[in-house]
């Protein structure tokens, strides 16, 4: 696992934990280091992931107006090894 503070090429990998699903059904989760991540509702209905869920995700750096309060957003999201 790479960690998520030293990403390459802007991409890591990090195991993640769901901490807020907001109403419009994306959410938001918080890596082992503390750095937040957001994921779009896709994933997570796809995923069928909840609060509380840990999973291995792909994370990309976040939009430039977006990336001071959330650093991360996940593409991808599998299980946690």
């Amino acid at each position: 696992m790479i960690n998520a503070m030293t990403p390459k090429f802007g991409k890591a990998e990090a195991n993640i934990e769901i901490d807020y699903i907001t109403y419009s059904g994306s959410a938001f989760a918080i890596c082992e280091n503390g750095d937040q991540v957001f994921l779009n509702a896709r994933i997570i209905e796809k995923m069928k992931l909840e609060e509380g869920d840990i999973c291995s995700a792909l994370l990309l750096k976040n939009y430039d107006d977006k990336s001071e309060v959330t650093p991360w957003r996940a593409v991808r999201v599998s299980a946690a090894v």
